[in-house]
């Protein structure tokens, strides 16, 4: 079952460096967040200007990015279950 991510008013992300700016000047739904490193995080709003498939598109890669630096212990838990 997924989530509904449309009855979020924003969310965040986590983005790859190289491509944060670039996707900040293309999307103005991406915003700065001022409690996150604006190196990595973006806040999307859910203004209805990013399709769903990209929304989720980046919601895979923020998960993967975050997991990526998780201690090894904690990945392969996770990937036990």
């Amino acid at each position: 079952m997924g989530i509904d991510i449309t009855t979020f008013a924003s969310f965040s992300i986590k983005c790859k460096p190289e491509t944060i700016d670039e996707f900040r000047t293309l999307f103005s739904a991406l915003q700065e967040l001022s409690y996150f490193s604006k190196k990595h995080w973006c806040r999307v709003e859910m203004n209805g200007t990013i399709s769903d498939k990209e929304l989720y598109e980046w919601l895979d890669i923020s998960y993967n990015l975050v997991v990526a630096k998780l201690p090894k212990k904690i990945r392969n838990e996770m990937n036990a279950e």
